[in-house]
């Protein structure tokens, strides 16, 4: 096995529960209305949550008035016909829910790229949840975890998956994604990493996230096949986060992947458990939240419905159908395109720091695709700065620059680096309307950092200037 096989991070659920304490600590001491500086004199009120998940976009028109019937509904004891229909809104899997995510939340796995055949999926083959994606996720988990298992998670996967994992008695190990800034799931490091582990006897299975998050790579279909092609030697359960697929240009969920054996050929869809749900591309919240999951493999499906103990309310199906049942499909190429617009003014902002400093201290990680940009810093700079870990650097950039992020080591990553929500930043939950503003200020706030790490100034230096203690070792 190779130096970059596993990525040995600290016990990732440690790591998780300790990056929340240091921030509520760190905004303690900082109080309720910190300054931070800005370049040329610039001084800046409050902490920019750059940490959060949401993605900003308004629900459309057509939407909002379904949604508003949904709840007229709801509220004056006037629904449809449909709604007293045992089958179609069923307590334990709606058929109208699972009809919707066959349809539109799983759409394309249907024709992805015309290579590519895809998967017709059959509402026989979805089961939904309220509320959350993460419940599946868990659920899922619970049916293939076993004392002391291992579940291979490729470097760069959702910042609190290990929490959910845990739960179960899994331990997580990521696999090294490829060393250049595409970030990559690597199938060589996967393969080793699987290889290592089933002749240990502990492994149980794979967690994917793709499209990525934090990081969104552009895949082939070839490099897809490939990590198909060690999926599939591999003989594990197999599942697949692809919460934001819908939040991505021309996406090829890896599920739809035909893989070319000397057995003959493997669907991924049999052997695959894609989930989702519809917080994000269609700005679902709170009541009227679901998450969905797909697969070809109907013991596996029937194992994690055995585990859906909680039933649907008729009053979440009928507003989450009303949620997915109107956006259109132009609907969701203009979110797209609000996203990826706001995405490339943060590549340009970047871009104008490292240029204004004179040197490329900034490396965006992956494409411009999704909601996030995530960003390696010069291991140099930091090292001069006393800064060795992302969860040092996360820390850094809440109490020097009120910047809060997510460091990669919550992701199963070594690079020193941070995950920030490009999307809508913000300076609390409601407060996305700025956005753009917002950017320009976090990136004016990251170069006068930089600047006066440039300058001298250490870690240990800036944590003393706000009269903050030290991350306890």
């Amino acid at each position: 096995m190779t130096e970059r096989t596993a990525v040995l991070c600290p016990d990732p659920v440690r790591l998780t529960n300790r990056s929340d304490e240091r921030k509520q600590a760190a905004r303690a001491f900082l109080g309720p209305d910190p300054l931070f500086p800005g370049t040329r004199g610039r001084t800046y009120p409050g902490i920019i949550d750059a940490y959060h998940g949401e993605t900003g976009l308004e629900m459309d028109e057509l939407t909002v008035a379904a949604l508003n019937t949904a709840w007229h509904e709801l509220m004056t004891r006037t629904q449809p016909d449909e709604y007293r229909d045992g089958r179609l809104y069923d307590k334990k899997q709606p058929l109208v829910l699972r009809k919707l995510a066959a349809d539109s939340l799983f759409q394309r796995l249907h024709a992805p790229v015309p290579e590519v055949a895809g998967v017709r999926v059959d509402p026989a083959e979805v089961l939904v949840c309220p509320y959350s994606s993460t419940v599946l996720l868990e659920e899922a988990i619970a049916t293939i975890a076993r004392p002391d298992g291992v579940l291979v998670c490729p470097e760069g996967y959702y910042k609190s998956a290990s929490v959910h994992i845990a739960k179960y008695g899994l331990r997580m190990v990521s696999s090294a994604a490829t060393a250049d800034r595409a970030f990559k799931i690597d199938p060589v490091e996967l393969a080793r990493t699987l290889e290592l582990h089933a002749a240990q006897g502990n492994l149980c299975g794979v967690m994917l996230t793709l499209p990525g998050n934090p990081v969104v790579a552009d895949y082939t279909v070839a490099e897809l096949t490939e990590i198909g092609r060690v999926l599939v030697a591999a003989g594990v359960p197999i599942i697949c986060d692809m919460s934001f697929d819908l939040l991505v240009d021309d996406h090829l969920p890896i599920a739809a992947i035909t893989v070319p054996t000397a057995d003959g050929p493997v669907r991924l869809y049999d052997r695959v458990l894609s989930i989702t749900g519809n917080s994000k591309a269609y700005n679902a919240f709170g009541p009227n939240k679901i998450g969905a999951a797909c697969s070809g493999d109907s013991a596996w499906l029937d194992q994690i419905r055995a585990r859906l103990a909680v039933s649907f309310q008729r009053e979440t199906t009928h507003l989450a159908r009303a949620t997915i049942e109107h956006i259109s499909p132009d609907q969701l190429a203009h979110n797209r395109s609000r996203l990826r617009a706001q995405v490339d003014t943060a590549w340009e902002l970047l871009a104008a720091v490292n240029l204004r400093l004179g040197a490329e201290l900034l490396h965006p990680l992956g494409s411009r695709q999704g909601m996030f940009v995530t960003v390696e810093f010069d291991a140099e700079l930091l090292t001069a700065a006393g800064v060795h870990t992302s969860p040092e650097l996360e820390d850094l950039l809440l109490t020097m620059a009120g910047i809060d992020s997510v460091a990669l080591g919550r992701t199963g990553s070594h690079r020193l680096g941070v995950r920030l929500n490009a999307a809508a930043p913000r300076y609390g939950a409601g407060q996305e309307d700025r956005a753009l503003e917002l950017l320009h200020q976090l990136f004016d706030r990251l170069e006068c950092l930089i600047e006066r790490l440039r300058g001298g100034m250490t870690y240990g230096d800036a944590l003393s200037e706000r009269h903050i203690p030290a991350i306890a070792s």
